[in-house]
């Protein structure tokens, strides 16, 4: 049992307490001036207090447990009952340390897989092509750092050199003019102009005007059109400068938010760390950077330039003028940059770390299938990048698969938490029957597997293989971030679980289930039982196993013919 730390409450305390560790127990510990009446809340609550013999000071006893973050303390004294003084203090409370080295390399892990899996699935994700770009996918704070570095300056100068001379097109357009105003008049412009107003005329009020519009007199008319020309900037490459501009602004902003996000899911874990300074410095520099875009956006000359409304081309301008063709040359790094965001789903705090790593082995099943030589024609696993954002990410969707593929004839279906629901079986004892009707409806409508017992099945991952003629087979993982008594093996009721999976789910009132396996995180070699159980330990740097034990398990579940490729 841990000895209770004991923290000082003092007005000299300047800026945060000193950082504890999850289930440290504390005694916070406060001399309140004489007659006042201390009271300490912690995150709201408010804590109840108590004396020690012979010590005069207030206590409060609290333990986080697993409350991984930081946590604000206050402190209020009273005095006959009004309120005379308050403090405020923040105070972090730090996971463990196996569970902040492997919440880091979880981390690091989705960060190694994000570009690999994007580059292998974004044709299936969208069909025929991979979309703007046939570049190297790189993740949002390399393509950060690579726009907003040394290049961005360059950028910005060349700006400054078009916004101090900018090239001007010769404008031609048609101007009505009073008559008595008209620099020429054409037979064009005398036809265009006795079809508009006309005004009546003395005789002798333009005699050679009469004598070309009206030769018996009468009328003249009000105005003409003539044509002008002008030098206007509303040119193929200011839209294009305008636009880049833009989308640039919009680029900052978007990686400063990412920044703060993987600053805060820091603070508690390694607000020290190499990536925290990394986030810190991509945030300072993108908020720059975003003020600086914004400043030369404020131009006025960018009030007479319009949208650009097509892709741009390179035109004259651009190959002979280095500041126009920098222009150029950035808005190619911003539309043809494949960029991978892992997305939402994995902007988790430390104390999420059993989502987390569940979450990784989703990614973790891909990339081995994919090492399988499975042949991807469908994928939901991935998000293509929107007209608002910039960044390819992640999905785990549960409506529908994550992946399709085939092998040899048989059709691979990787699906993430399907709902795997009871049937009736003629029982009139039934008390959910219209739901069980549609999960039947349902079942034939998407998978033919269901749940044999009573109970609806929700395992994370799934394997569904079919083929025509064949009976379903299905592969469960089911992820466990725990370990049992000595911290090395799977748990035993994690592993009944699993037994319960291998019996549970089928097709027609037969068993379907080929393996049920859990992922955990431990260490040694991959576990195997008669019943149709087992367990792949799996930690990052330690994945190997996996992909020989699904090679095994889908030859076993009826695809003999799969071979493992030479690595």
């Amino acid at each position: 049992m841990r000895t209770a730390l004991e923290i000082e409450l003092s007005p000299a305390i300047d800026g945060d307490l000193p950082a504890i560790a999850e289930y440290q127990p504390v005694e916070f510990v406060c001399a309140p001036p004489a007659g006042a009446t201390p009271e300490l809340a912690v995150d709201g609550l408010v804590l109840s207090p108590f004396l020690r013999p012979g010590d005069m000071r207030w206590r409060w006893a609290w333990n986080p447990g697993a409350a991984v973050g930081m946590h604000a303390l206050h402190l209020a004294m009273f005095v006959d009952g009004a309120r005379c003084d308050e403090r405020q203090w923040r105070l972090l409370v730090a996971p463990g340390k196996i569970d902040s080295e492997r919440y880091l390399a979880i981390l690091e892990d989705v960060e190694r897989l994000a570009p690999a899996l994007v580059r292998s699935l974004a044709g299936a994700a969208v069909g025929s092509q991979l979309g703007r770009s046939d570049g190297t996918p790189r993740l949002w704070f390399d393509d950060a750092m690579a726009l907003f570095g040394s290049s961005f300056d360059r950028f910005e100068q060349a700006v400054q050199r078009i916004l101090a001379h900018p090239r001007s097109a010769l404008q031609h357009d048609d101007e009505r003019v009073p008559l008595g105003q008209a620099r020429e008049l054409s037979a064009t412009a005398l036809q265009r102009a006795v079809q508009g107003d006309l005004e009546a005329a003395a005789p002798d009020a333009a005699p050679h005007v009469q004598r070309l519009v009206r030769p018996e007199g009468g009328v003249l008319p009000r105005t003409v059109v003539q044509e002008c020309s002008r030098d206007a900037y509303d040119t193929a490459e200011h839209r294009l400068l305008k636009r880049t501009l833009e989308l640039l602004r919009g680029r900052a902003r978007r990686c400063a938010d990412r920044a703060q996000r993987e600053i805060a899911r820091l603070t508690a874990v390694a607000p020290d760390s190499s990536r925290a300074a990394r986030a810190r410095a991509i945030a300072a520099r993108c908020d720059q950077c975003t003020r600086r875009i914004a400043s030369l956006l404020a131009e006025t000359f960018f009030e007479q330039v319009t949208t650009l409304r097509q892709t741009p081309m390179v035109t004259p301008l651009i190959r002979r003028d280095p500041a126009y063709r920098q222009v150029y040359r950035m808005w190619r790094a911003l539309r043809q940059s494949l960029v991978v965001d892992p997305g939402a789903l994995f902007d988790l705090p430390v104390v999420d770390l059993p989502l987390l790593y569940e979450r990784w082995c989703v990614l973790q099943v891909v990339e081995a299938l994919l090492n399988l030589g499975i042949e991807a024609h469908s994928c939901a696993l991935l998000v293509p990048p929107a007209d608002d954002a910039d960044a390819w990410s992640f999905n785990l969707r549960r409506d529908e698969p994550l992946l399709i593929a085939t092998w040899n004839g048989w059709t691979l279906r990787l699906r993430y938490q399907p709902q795997y629901r009871p049937i009736s079986h003629g029982r009139n004892d039934d008390p959910r029957p219209q739901e069980r009707r549609l999960s039947l409806s349902q079942a034939a409508d998407d998978s033919p597997l269901v749940s044999l017992d009573r109970h609806m099945r929700i395992p994370d991952i799934a394997i569904e293989l079919v083929r025509p003629d064949h009976p379903p087979r299905v592969i469960v993982l089911d992820a466990k971030y725990r370990l049992d008594a000595d911290g090395r093996g799977v748990p035993a009721d994690a592993l009944a679980e699993a037994y319960v999976y291998a019996s549970a789910i089928g097709a027609s009132s037969v068993p379907a289930v080929a393996a049920a396996l859990i992922l955990y995180p431990g260490t040694g070699d991959a576990e195997r039982y008669p019943g149709g159980a087992g367990a792949i330990p799996l930690l990052p740097g330690a994945v190997g196993e996996l992909e020989g034990v699904l090679a095994r398990e889908i030859g076993r579940a009826g695809m003999d013919c799969f071979v493992t490729p030479a690595r």
